[in-house]
């Protein structure tokens, strides 16, 4: 019995997220590529009315799959990482176990930078994702400083939790802010450890405990299907957990209606156009053989008719019938006018993706929330922009979540997103305002480099300072002076 399918209490999502779920195995399904998209069958390619299956299986095997919902999604999820995620203010501003930390967030040696890029991508895929800011369990009756701590590897780490393992979320309004209450969210069995549900509840009072159910495999009845196995208090009072969302939310629900879902719809048709032009060019390459007018020859059984051997060095011959008619071979296949049709069709589809994928570089969304759209006012003339800012809002108060503990209860960070690409036009109209304004004396050189290096029309690696000292290796001289300096007439008063 596969995990996903246990019907029991702790597996069972909350309707907003079960409504999501169709979607992010669609989405997931694109991301993983071929294999996966033919693997799921009639989900995808749906079966002719009557097909048999080994006719469906053929048409199966002949499928294709062009992959530009992904390039879209990476082109996308890489715009606010052409500079360095960082803390602002520095050392100055930021304690120095923050700055220590953001040089590896997950334990595993992935830096601030790293761990965004994939919260951004999986944010804009899923339209939600979310970081767990955990604490290892440790036993709180031994005393430890923090010198201790750090050399006993006892810190913070942030970890990623998938849209799709979480299986329920609740919040409340306390005050004006919007807290978790209960959290329940599905642990794929890794490292030698099974599969199993982790819960968080927060109480009236402010208390969080959590609870940790591994799944037993051996169960015989659903009273034993999970086994409690471990639980504890969140001693920072909060559920730890802080997601990234890009969709537009339906009210105070976990329902999204997702930026990619228009593209990622249409990468399905553009995978089943592209599969009928396969199978039809594999029939138009192997048409079928037609026998008009004859009966066809028996084996000696009178029953089986004969195989046609085809091809090269054969002879079909059409006997003439009891009246004189003869009979005639011809070939059956597809008109080429389809083909053409389909091709077309395809081409104007893969454009449309690709503009699909555009457009939260172009213009604001209209799917964007409420909280988005207020923060990024005056701000953001994309989405991509306003997801950045959201980007950083949620690092922000991981961050937070990650100062709370560690002790810290006053820490308010800031941290540095890249949304320079916002003013990078894609007319070249911004070319020619910055060479003008160059022509005019308005911008110095070095300025006006760096914004040709910002637009990737110069090398990531070009650097100012070495490009003065080359041009001026470049200046002609007239040699080196060998002459030595005559002597000036020295006045000198007795």
């Amino acid at each position: 019995m596969t995990f996903s399918k246990i019907d029991h209490p702790l597996m069972k999502r909350s309707k907003d997220i079960e409504v999501m779920m169709p979607y992010w195995t669609m989405v997931d399904d694109i991301v993983e590529g071929y294999d996966a998209i033919k693997s799921a069958t009639d989900k995808y390619l749906p079966r002719f009315p009557d097909e048999e299956n080994k006719d469906y299986q053929t048409r199966l095997e002949n499928t294709k799959f062009t992959n530009i919902y992904r390039d879209v999604l990476e082109a996308l999820s890489t715009k606010p990482f052409e500079d360095e995620v960082k803390l602002i203010g520095g050392e100055e501003r930021n304690p120095v176990n923050i700055t220590e930390f953001i040089e590896d967030v997950d334990g595993a040696g992935n830096n601030l930078t790293v761990f965004s890029s994939l919260t951004f991508f999986n944010g804009i895929n899923s339209a939600i994702d979310w970081i767990m800011v955990d604490y290892p369990n440790v036993d709180t009756s031994k005393v430890r400083n923090q010198k201790q701590q750090k050399e006993a590897g006892i810190r913070p780490f942030w970890s990623h939790v998938l849209a799709k393992n979480v299986l329920e979320v609740r919040t409340q309004i306390t005050a004006t802010k919007e807290v978790i209450t209960y959290f329940r969210m599905f642990e794929p069995a890794h490292g030698g450890k099974k599969d199993s549900v982790r819960v968080f509840k927060r109480s009236e009072e402010g208390v969080v405990t959590w609870e940790l159910f591994e799944h037993n495999d051996k169960a015989q009845n659903e009273k034993d299907m999970f086994t409690l196995i471990d639980s504890g208090n969140i001693s920072i009072g909060i559920i730890p957990f802080v997601p990234f969302s890009t969709g537009r939310r339906d009210g105070k629900t976990f329902k999204f209606y997702p930026a990619m879902r228009d593209a990622a719809d249409l990468q399905i048709v553009l995978y089943r156009n592209e599969s009928a032009l396969e199978f039809i060019k594999t029939m138009a390459g192997y048409p079928m053989l037609a026998a008009n007018g004859m009966r066809p020859e028996k084996e000696s059984d009178g029953k089986t008719n004969k195989k046609l051997g085809i091809g090269p060095m054969k002879v079909l011959y059409g006997v003439p019938d009891g009246a004189g008619n003869h009979g005639e071979w011809k070939f059956i296949e597809p008109n080429a006018n389809s083909m053409e049709f389909l091709q077309k069709n395809i081409a104007m589809t893969k454009q449309d993706l690709r503009e699909l994928g555009r457009q939260p570089l172009t213009a604001l969304s209209s799917q964007l929330t409420t909280v988005t759209t207020s923060v990024a006012a005056g701000k953001a003339r994309s989405a991509v922009t306003a997801w950045a800012l959201q980007l950083k809002d949620a690092l922000e108060n991981a961050l937070v979540l990650t100062a709370l503990w560690m002790g810290d209860t006053t820490y308010d960070p800031q941290v540095h997103v890249f949304t320079g690409f916002d003013n990078v036009l894609d007319d070249g109209k911004d070319l020619d305002a910055l060479n003008a304004a160059r022509d005019r004396g308005d911008l110095s050189q070095e300025t006006y480099l760096l914004e040709y290096k910002r637009r990737k029309i110069l090398s990531p690696e070009f650097n100012f300072e070495d490009e003065k000292t080359k041009l001026l290796n470049e200046i002609p001289s007239d040699g080196v002076d060998t002459e030595a300096p005559e002597e000036e007439d020295v006045n000198t008063n007795d």
